[in-house]
């Protein structure tokens, strides 16, 4: 999706205790205060980045798997998730949200879930002078366009309504939702890849992952089964830490 309003999500205890075992960096993106967190004192700087209607919990298991003499690991809450204030997240916004902490805190590597994971391809492939040294990337979603057309067949949208759409994404992002495509942004990826997708991903269909296998020429694919969209398991982290680890 290019842009949406996220429903708050209340952190449970067990969140926010955990969240509590980082080094809080929180700073001000776009006039609104964005939760940063820190883990480890290494050399290799790592960004973690969740997705749609998630926050940093999501990788938990992730974090306390990495060597923290080896790596730093950061992780933010996106614009109306978890810690962070905002109420608007948007595909061109996560990612210029990317673009500034990978500045500010000299990010080498990238591991990125669903929306986070999209916004990451999105950014390196208008500013491929940023792509880091390795990026993960789980659960990509696939096209807008694509979705743009399931809602106005579910909403029974005339041609009208659906290119009026089309022209208000136009004018508000300067792009058209088939800028917003997958394999137009991992097919100019050149940093080394890992692709991990399910095979019974109901919200980012498996085909998409195919796909960016296909045209991205520096990148591996891990399929799973059975875990969907979320892809939780422990299979998948140590699949990740040995990425890059290696």
């Amino acid at each position: 999706m290019v842009f949406c309003y996220p429903f708050p999500i209340k952190l449970k205890a067990n969140q926010k205790a955990f969240l509590k075992t980082a080094e809080r960096w929180d700073f001000i993106f776009e006039e609104k205060r964005i939760a940063g967190y820190k883990w480890g004192n290494g050399k290799k700087h790592i960004l973690c980045l969740h997705g749609w209607q998630s926050h940093t919990f999501r990788w938990k298991k992730f974090i306390e798997t990495f060597s923290k003499e080896e790596y730093t690991i950061f992780a933010i809450d996106a614009p109306g998730h978890g810690n962070s204030e905002g109420r608007l997240l948007h595909i061109p916004k996560y990612s210029r949200l990317i673009e500034y902490v990978i500045k500010e805190q000299a990010i080498t590597y990238i591991l990125a879930h669903s929306m986070g994971a999209f916004s990451s391809l999105n950014l390196f492939h208008l500013k491929p002078e940023l792509s880091p040294k390795k990026i993960a990337v789980m659960g990509t979603p696939g096209e807008v366009s694509e979705f743009l057309e399931l809602f106005s067949s579910i909403l029974n949208l005339n041609g009208r309504a659906t290119k009026n759409m089309e022209a208000y994404i136009q004018h508000y992002f300067d792009a058209t939702p088939a800028d917003f495509s997958i394999a137009k942004l991992a097919a100019t990826q050149h940093t080394k890849g890992l692709i991990i997708h399910d095979k019974d991903d109901k919200e980012a269909p498996f085909h998409y992952a195919e796909l960016m296998h296909e045209v991205w020429e520096n990148a591996d694919i891990h399929v799973t089964e059975g875990l969907g969209h979320k892809l939780r398991s422990l299979e998948v982290v140590e699949k990740v830490v040995a990425f890059f680890n290696d």
